[in-house]
């Protein structure tokens, strides 16, 4: 529902000249296809049936230690957010990693279907490090299936080539990341790449420095200047291309 709404709305208010590419986006789509998949195969129930079972087995701090249920939640999911901020940036500075990630960031377009282009490895990277966050925690359950929804629709959302009113872009890019924040994480520049790790909030990347400010009028290109042939946007080549 959210991937249709925000299609409506780079229609209506684009921050950026898009031309409509049913074959770009039917590569974003297979990725993102094979990335479920392969998640779901790896983790039947998702990432809150592990909430359950730690909860069932009494394991994690939040098991052994009596908080108050609200408590847990939001100290969940704050965990759970830093871990995926701290991650992101594994991705950008360790070799590897980056070969995986960079499959992300070697679009040459921005808009929502850009956030279903990760990497399948990347997909199944990122939900083993959730399961060990959620074993650790003893993470409710509520908490879990809040953070996954909420990290899904932040990432479709800050992925939009839409355009929002300055009144509100400001004021909301003091504590969430918008799609002007996120657009200078997919700058060619490496100085702006290598910036804006947040996908939900902004304030990791201020506290610990990484934060680059809105540029309202940002513009221009957009991904890696060595990975723009049409050969590097294939859909084997994306999968591939890690790994070479």
């Amino acid at each position: 529902g959210l991937l249709n709404l925000f299609i409506v709305l780079e229609y209506v208010v684009p921050a950026r000249r898009s031309v409509l590419d049913m074959r770009r986006a039917g590569r974003q789509a297979g990725m993102a296809l094979i990335g479920s998949v392969m998640a779901r195969l790896a983790l039947g129930g998702g990432l809150a049936s592990v909430a359950t079972y730690a909860d069932a087995h009494a394991l994690g701090v939040f098991n052994q230690i009596s908080w108050p249920m609200w408590a847990a939640i939001v100290l969940s999911f704050l965990a759970l957010d830093l871990a995926i901020w701290a991650q992101h940036l594994a991705l950008h500075r360790l070799p590897f990693l980056w070969r995986l990630h960079r499959v992300h960031h070697s679009d040459t377009a921005m808009d929502v279907s850009t956030a279903l282009r990760f990497h399948p490895l990347e997909i199944l990277l990122s939900l083993g490090l959730k399961v060990i966050i959620v074993m650790m925690l003893g993470a409710p359950a509520v908490a879990v299936f809040a953070f996954e929804i909420a990290l899904g629709a932040g990432a479709l959302f800050n992925h939009a080539n839409m355009a929002l009113p300055k009144w509100l872009e400001r004021p909301l890019s003091v504590l969430f990341v918008t799609p002007a924040l996120h657009l200078i994480h997919h700058s060619p520049n490496p100085i702006e790449t290598n910036s804006n790790y947040g996908f939900s909030f902004s304030f990791w990347d201020r506290i610990f420095r990484t934060y680059r400010g809105v540029r309202l009028d940002a513009d221009g290109l957009i991904g890696l200047e060595t990975w723009r042939r049409g050969e590097d946007q294939k859909l084997a080549t994306m999968l591939l291309g890690p790994f070479k």
